[in-house]
């Protein structure tokens, strides 16, 4: 049981994102965003009366240790995703090395899902359920240092028992973006520069078994009043808006009802969102009237364009409905960005196949996914198939090749994967179609596909020495 002296004052917060590890396949040289849910807690951290600082490390020079001497914090609050495992726990241990008064909490969508792997001595709470309303009432038994330790957190040694864990409560609170002002500038995803996030709902109300964001709220799906989200989109100041819903494109209605209201307040944005391909297919005309209020890009799932794999993940769509879903995108002027996943069954040929209708429906960005059977989805992989091991936290970044190729060897398959990218990122035609980008954004587009091809080059080459081995 954690022993927690009164502070007899208002905390001191440093809320920190760590920065990435260098195994990890860097797709924040392409895109890299807010830390919405820092800001969440930031805003609450103020409301509740407290100092509150985020600190940024993937834009900082600094390291956390030059932060905790300055701040000197009584709460270190960190998040992360599961590539950023260990980088979570050295925090919380260099905040306790330096002053073990500091109580440190560690959250975030893998500690949701998987609290064991940040089960810890440092690690004094993990927020495993409704951090929103969690978060208020654990800065009050710090402050206080008694009291009952909130629903949903664990302390060291504790399991996640789902029996002893709240309902889901699907709260929410404005996010603080004072709090990162400062970063503003540097936040961009892709083509999109200086992005703003919006989460308008929770969850995801379909079940593909590849899928890491539906077991975060344990299969459940809830949406946000709109006006309650319109008004936040109102307070916004930057005109690039990221709704990172798992699917906002979910029902007609509700999109509809949405592109009612940005209508109806003026709001002249433009707006990135995640879409299910059979929606865009069935919904032509919504997708025109949303082209008109301000959408101007769509991160679809295709996910493959053979059937076989797409019944393999319990999709629900098949390749012919991709290929409807780009045409409607095309004939409506909406850019997409397309994911693929890549199973460790796929020979050359359907690497070939892959590059050929990503070229030929027009596809000029695409993020490329080795299947990774995540702790906690519905896909089960032999161990002893795996290239990776579980705790080798930094590689499961959805980019490293995980589970050992059927018909190609591991560094034949990269070599595979880069050749992939390399067809669609930098096929003459894409290039000349973002030729209407701002300057500022294709050039950091070029550095950053330089960089992460420099990461994949530099696996290709280790897995070429392991099969000399």
């Amino acid at each position: 049981m954690t022993t927690l002296r009164p502070r007899g004052r208002p905390l001191r917060v440093l809320l920190v994102r760590p920065r990435p590890d260098p195994e990890t396949i860097g797709l924040q040289h392409v895109m890299l965003v807010e830390p919405l849910e820092l800001e969440v807690l930031g805003g609450i951290c103020r409301r509740e009366g407290h100092q509150v600082r985020v600190v940024d490390l993937t834009l900082e020079r600094e390291g956390l240790d030059a932060f905790l001497a300055r701040e000197k914090p009584d709460v270190l609050g960190v998040t992360g995703y599961i590539t950023n495992v260990p980088a979570m726990i050295d925090a919380c241990h260099r905040a306790r090395v330096r002053d073990d008064r500091i109580v440190t909490v560690v959250g975030g969508v893998h500690c949701e899902v998987v609290p064991g792997d940040l089960d810890h001595p440092d690690v004094q709470f993990r927020v495993v359920r409704n951090a929103v309303s969690a978060w208020p009432r654990l800065l009050r038994l710090v402050a206080e240092g008694a009291g009952e330790v909130p629903p949903g957190v664990l302390q060291p040694g504790e399991s996640a028992d789902p029996a002893r864990l709240p309902p889901f409560d699907f709260a929410w609170s404005l996010p603080d973006r004072s709090l990162t002002r400062h970063y503003q500038d540097r936040y961009f995803y892709i083509f999109h520069d200086r992005v703003a996030l919006l989460k308008t709902s929770f969850g995801c109300p379909y079940r593909c078994t590849f899928c890491f964001c539906r077991r975060i709220t344990g299969d459940r799906y809830r949406e946000r009043p709109l006006e309650e989200v319109l008004d936040e989109l109102q307070g916004i100041d930057q005109q690039e808006v990221y709704i990172v819903d798992d699917d906002f494109l979910v029902t007609a209605d509700r999109v509809r009802a949405f592109i009612a209201g940005v209508r109806s307040r003026g709001l002249r944005k433009h707006y990135l969102v995640y879409g299910r391909a059979d929606f865009i297919a069935q919904n032509p005309e919504v997708i025109r009237e949303f082209r008109e209020a301000g959408l101007r890009t769509v991160i679809v799932g295709f996910e493959s364009f053979l059937d076989r794999d797409l019944d393999l993940f319990r999709k629900g769509t098949s390749s012919g409905v991709n290929e409807e879903a780009m045409a409607v995108l095309n004939r409506h002027g909406v850019e997409c960005y397309a994911t693929m996943i890549l199973p460790a069954s796929w020979g050359r040929e359907e690497f070939q196949r892959c590059g050929e209708r990503l070229r030929a429906l027009g596809v000029r960005f695409v993020n490329l996914q080795p299947l990774t059977p995540l702790p906690g989805t519905g896909i089960e992989v032999d161990p002893d198939r795996l290239l990776v091991p579980r705790s080798d936290f930094p590689r499961w970044d959805l980019a490293h090749v995980m589970i050992r190729p059927e018909r190609l060897t591991e560094a034949e398959f990269y070599e595979e994967l880069i050749r992939l990218y390399w067809r669609v990122l930098f096929h003459p035609q894409a290039l000349w179609a973002h030729r209407r980008r701002s300057p500022r954004m294709i050039w950091k587009m070029i550095r950053g596909t330089a960089l992460v091809d420099r990461q994949y080059r530099k696996k290709l080459a280790e897995a070429r020495a392991r099969c000399r081995d």
